[in-house]
């Protein structure tokens, strides 16, 4: 993912999430590792940090509380 914004990489995955699916908890890690990669020292690789951590003891996340994560974490260029 060189050269890939981490806003991008967000309204990315959220748009693959709009069909409504559920994810594992390994499918969910591989790609906030991707995202933790992109994001300067700040909150929001301090919250992808946490919620890595959280998926160690979680199965599976639905795809409204992804989107709604993501949308929370502020890195989105635009939301829409």
């Amino acid at each position: 993912m060189v050269g890939t914004s981490a806003g991008s990489t967000v309204e990315s995955w959220i748009a693959e999430l709009s069909d409504g699916l559920s994810l594992s908890s390994l499918a969910v890690q591989d790609r906030l590792l991707d995202l933790w990669g992109m994001l300067d020292d700040g909150a929001a690789r301090r919250e992808v940090e946490r919620w890595l951590t959280e998926t160690l003891d979680r199965n599976l996340y639905t795809s409204d509380d992804l989107v709604a994560r993501l949308r929370g974490l502020g890195v989105l260029e635009s939301v829409g």
